[in-house]
Parts: C-alpha cells; structure tokens; sequence
C-alpha cells in the first residue's frame, strides 16, 4: 500500500514534479451512481445523495483524484434553459433558450449563490472535499464559455451563425465568458480552481478557423483573468484537438485534459513540458475492453508523456456508465503498478546518463 497519499502525487505532478509513481484518476461521470441505490436523475439534483454516490466510488477505488462530476447544462440552466432529468441518462434541454438570437439582450448573468443548481455543484464539492481531502485530491469541472453559448443557441445554429452572423456569436461568447468568470470566482472563493469542459470545441464539430476566432480569445481573457487571481485554469476538450493544439497552448492554459482521439505524443512535444498534461486512456476500455487492450493503452500513454514531469494518467474522458466494476479496478492497479516500474527505470536511466 501506498504511504505516499493520492493527493501528493496529484500535488507533484501539478508542481512538475517526480515521484516513485505516475499519479492516476479517471474522470467518474454518471457512474458513480451506480455505486450506490440513488438514480442519475437524484444524483445531479440532489448534494447529499451526489456526494455519497462520489465518496462510495471513492471508497471502492481509492483514486488519486476524485472529479465531482455534473452535467454540462449546469450554466445554461441557471440563465433560464429549461432542462428534461430522465431517471438513469443525463440531463438534456427541453429547447434551446436562444431559438430566437433577439431574445440574448434579455439574459443576465445568474449568481452561482442562487441560482438553479450552481449552489447544489458547490454543495457537492465542498461536501466531498471535506471528507477526502487530506488524502486525495478533488478535481471538478463546468462548461467553458463555447459550451455554454451552444446550450443556449443549439449547436447546429451556432455554428450556422459563425458564417452567417458572427457578430452575434461574439456577442453571445461575451456573455457566455462572464457568466465562466462568475462561475470561476465563486469555486475560487469555496476553495477550488476553474476547469473548463468544451466538448464542443472539438475538431470532430469545429473547424481550426471557430476555433481561433470565436473561442480562443475568450479562453486566452479567462486564463489571463483567472491566473490574476493566482488561481491556474484547467483545460478539457473531447474529442480530436490536434489541429488547434497549438492556439490551445497559447491561451495560456495550465492543465490540459486530452481525449483518447487525440495525440498525446504530438501534445507532449508541442508543450516540452511546459503544461501538466492528463489523460488519454480510451474510455471504451472500462466498458467493453480487455486487459489486454487496457495495458497496452495505459503503458502507452505513460511512455509517451511521463518521462517529463507533470503528467497524471486518466480516462480520456468520463467513464461510460456501464463500465464494470472490474475493468476499473484494473485500470488502477495496473497504472500504479507500471506507473511505478516505469518511474523507477526513468530514474535509472536518469542516474546512468
């Protein structure tokens, strides 16, 4: 058993720094549910019953890092999007707020104290925290100012009114960053730092041009916000990012969260160990892959980005909700035991140069 706890290896790899392992998580999603008699529908409306069902992945699986998990329409909801809550899937919009792009002079930014289930992500992170945080590290993420502007129009309209109206998206993006920054300042205040999700930022839906255009600047203004508030800023995109990898490092980012679609080793080169990097285990190995693939998977990503300090291995993105039990258990085993072996070699090699 460790003596070293997770949240020192999660702190070492953040500091750029060697251990005797390579520090692991996964990013947990709706799964954690599962671990326990509560619905996904109770676990993203209610912070009592969320952080148990956090806490009992917690217990199982004893992670590095523990990433409080919510849905992607967290924001949009608070601004007014009205959201369907099935029993055992995600949340979704019942419509698009700004069917109509008149109706954008209309929204205000909400007040993460108040309004719709920001209060209840806070709850839940504090709540988690509390109990784990002396050994582990908490992690979390909410959506990124593209993410949310696309809640709120619809993806389809949105990239539509990039060629058709891009004054509109701008203004759109204005709003969508004020609401993150609200959003950043009240998670800093209750004692964690800012994690943007853009899933749809990905080069699988968006071209390079969206990307350098309608987002980039805003995500360069939140860095450059956030890091005035000595808070860094973290950074996930599902998906394929290769062709914007580079727009992505200049916004200043200090963590980046890479998609197995992704490439790490074209992503490590490009930051030479000037990012702290996570990621890029396939998530289909915690569902339906086998040991084998899931070995090959972790040995490969280790090789490729632990070398240079400042990398923790993790599920390229949330673990689908019918992983099992067992291929989780694997994928942490295993990590820490080749995670270990890998370091140990680095270091001999290091001393034999």
């Amino acid at each position: 058993m460790d003596q070293t706890s997770g949240k020192q290896y999660m702190l070492s790899a953040l500091r750029r720094k060697h251990m005797d392992r390579v520090p692991t998580t996964v990013l947990i999603g709706p799964y954690c549910s599962r671990l326990t008699r509560y619905s996904v529908k109770e676990i993203l409306t209610d912070a009592r019953k969320s952080t148990e069902a956090h806490l009992a992945f917690h217990d199982r699986f004893n992670p590095d890092s523990l990433v409080v998990y919510n849905d992607i329409y967290l924001e949009a909801e608070a601004v007014g999007c009205e959201l369907e809550f099935p029993e055992d899937r995600i949340s979704h919009p019942k419509r698009a707020l700004l069917e109509d792009k008149t109706h954008l002079a209309r929204l205000s930014v909400p007040d993460p104290q108040k309004d719709g289930r920001i209060p209840y992500f806070i709850e839940v992170c504090q709540r988690v925290s509390a109990h784990v945080r002396e050994t582990t590290a908490v992690g979390l993420g909410h959506s990124g100012p593209w993410n949310i502007a696309m809640h709120l129009r619809g993806a389809e309209a949105l990239l539509m009114d990039t060629a058709t109206d891009p004054k509109f998206v701008h203004e759109l993006m204005k709003f969508a960053t004020e609401v993150v920054r609200e959003m950043g300042d009240a998670l800093i205040e209750a004692g964690f730092a800012p994690s943007l999700g853009e899933a749809g930022a990905s080069c699988s839906l968006i071209s390079p041009f969206i990307y350098q255009e309608f987002i980039k600047p805003y995500h360069k203004e939140l860095c450059s916000y956030f890091r005035s508030k000595k808070r860094f800023m973290s950074l996930h995109i599902c998906g394929k990012i290769d062709p914007i990898m580079e727009d992505i490092l200049e916004t200043g980012i200090y963590l980046l969260s890479l998609d197995a679609g992704s490439s790490l080793q074209k992503l490590a080169h490009l930051a030479n160990n000037n990012l702290v990097i996570m990621g890029n285990v396939p998530t289909t190995h915690f569902s339906s892959g086998t040991r084998t693939e899931m070995e090959a998977s972790i040995r490969q990503c280790i090789e490729t980005a632990a070398a240079e300090s400042g990398y923790i291995l993790a599920s390229g993105c949330e673990i689908p909700f019918d992983s099992t039990e067992d291929r989780i258990e694997h994928f942490f085993e295993y990590s820490r035991q080749y995670g270990r072996k890998f370091m140990a070699g680095n270091r001999s090699g290091v001393q034999g140069s």
